[in-house]
């Protein structure tokens, strides 16, 4: 084989960049690995909220109620969204790529080991995105923390092109700051 189809191999698949987001990796129960999908949650609690209409007889107040209904269960369920672990995940340092990410964990991991990913990008905000994948390396860093990298294995491709998305406008934001310091 030639040295440039070796280094053709090399390349990864999808373009990475460092970026901070909240992530959470949990290792996977064997007896849960048959059933891995990923999947979204709270997809959005966000609505487009429509005005009132004039009331003046009975199915117009009942249109407004709808429309306050909605306005209502759009704030509980933000309101909830604070009070469970979503809110509570962890603002890491992360490496991503649409196939992967590396990012430093309290927890070591044997490389072929299935993990869960929960992770939140800023463009898609109150969308917790769950994914899994295989641990590729688990190594202790100098911060008393395990550089874990981890190729997806399990990830929708809506899912999968929101993250390339996300890595897209990242590297955007990187060169129109090179080119201010030019």
């Amino acid at each position: 084989m030639r040295v440039e189809d070796q280094d053709y191999r090399g390349m990864r698949e999808y373009s990475r960049v460092d970026s901070y987001l909240p992530v959470e990796i949990r290792r996977v129960p064997l007896e849960q690995k048959a059933a891995l999908r990923s999947r979204t949650a709270v997809e959005s609690v966000l609505t487009d909220f429509q005005s009132f209409p004039d009331v003046e007889d009975n199915q117009a107040l009942s249109e407004c109620l709808k429309i306050l209904n909605t306005k209502l269960d759009t704030i509980i369920n933000i309101l909830t969204l604070q009070r469970t672990d979503y809110s509570r995940l962890k603002f890491t340092q992360v490496n991503i790529s649409a196939g992967g990410l590396s990012a430093p964990v309290d927890m070591s991991f044997q490389p072929g080991e299935t993990v869960e990913i929960r992770l939140m990008l800023p463009s898609v905000a109150y969308i917790v995105f769950y994914v899994y994948g295989e641990v590729i390396r688990s190594e202790p860093d100098d911060k008393g923390s395990y550089l874990t990298s981890v190729e997806f294995t399990e990830i929708d491709e809506d899912i999968r092109d929101r993250i390339a998305k996300h890595v897209f406008e990242k590297q955007r934001e990187i060169l129109r700051k090179m080119k201010r310091r030019e």
